[in-house]
């Protein structure tokens, strides 16, 4: 690993230790405000089918402006225009910008970031669906080191994309240089003592900063989530009520819960607790999980080292 990274995570890390909380409080603002404006300006020009980063249409290519709207394929980008692009835009600007793409279609559910199915060889494994297309990030911690007397012998990652579920990019067509900031950020972000957290914000938002969240804010959660979100779209949940003296649940509790269900379109955990909340003789379990519909992480087989 480059020394000069190895300094500035030292360096970032004491900088971050010594802000007080006013300092850290004023940083995060000052920072939301910036992600606010922008996310606003990407949100506005995606509503009218225009790129914010070069304000022209996706369906445009300028070859001599490489541009991350390619990757949408909505002009004709070919494999060949790659290098272009990851020679401009580092991992984490293109994996921003794909996030964000995805997450402004369907939320969180065509983002597979669940750290539970990421293999534990891997600095980051990233599936990502958007409408036709389907794009995977991927960066062994053989990848980050590089692979020592090869040509690959510097720390890159791993891209695959493909339509109507098709070839276009393949994992080993290209070995894509992590800059020094991205390997600055993912030292960062493995660094427990740092105090570092990337992410993409509320517009990037993936399954594993969904699921964290309904963790942390169930019941916040549980109150503005509704009933085809949980059924069709982003987490599946089943909620399991017993009895604690081992009777019989009344039928009509489960029907009313239902019909309830139906006719506001919140969960079934949220009408079974307000139906039962005065009810001492009857617990309530739920389990939470991704719904079928998040894509699986596309796999890369690595060439095993010698």
């Amino acid at each position: 690993m480059d020394n000069d990274i190895k300094n500035a995570v030292n360096y970032i890390k004491s900088q971050i230790s010594g802000m007080s909380s006013d300092d850290r409080t004023e940083h995060h603002n000052s920072q939301k405000i910036s992600y606010d404006k922008e996310y606003k300006l990407f949100s506005e020009s995606y509503d009218k089918g225009v790129c914010y980063l070069c304000n022209k249409s996706f369906l445009t290519i300028s070859k001599n402006n490489p541009c991350l709207h390619w990757l949408l394929r909505r002009c004709k980008f070919k494999k060949k225009h790659f290098k272009s692009l990851y020679e401009k835009y580092d991992y984490y600007e293109l994996s921003a910008f794909l996030h964000w793409v995805s997450a402004k279609e369907k939320g969180s559910k065509n983002i597979n970031n669940l750290k539970e199915e990421m293999s534990e060889r891997k600095k980051f494994e990233i599936t990502i669906k958007w409408k036709n297309i389907e794009w995977t990030l991927d960066c062994s911690h053989n990848d980050f080191i590089g692979h020592g007397g090869s040509q690959t012998d510097f720390p890159h990652w791993h891209f695959q994309m493909r339509i109507d579920g098709k070839q276009f990019i393949n994992f080993n067509d290209f070995h894509i240089p992590l800059s020094k900031d991205d390997q600055l950020k993912i030292m960062l972000s493995e660094d427990k003592e740092s105090g570092f957290c990337h992410s993409f914000g509320y517009g990037g938002f993936g399954m594993q900063e969904t699921m964290d969240a309904l963790k942390d804010n169930f019941d916040i959660m549980n109150e503005h989530l509704l009933a085809g979100d949980a059924e069709n779209g982003t987490v599946h949940m089943q909620s399991i009520i017993t009895t604690t003296d081992g009777s019989k649940i009344d039928a009509e509790v489960i029907n009313d819960a239902r019909a309830m269900s139906q006719k506001t379109d919140k969960t079934m955990r949220y009408c079974l607790d307000k139906i039962l909340k005065d009810n001492k003789n009857i617990s309530r379990t739920t389990i939470a999980s991704p719904s079928e519909h998040v894509p699986d992480i596309a796999k890369r087989t690595e060439r095993k080292r010698r």
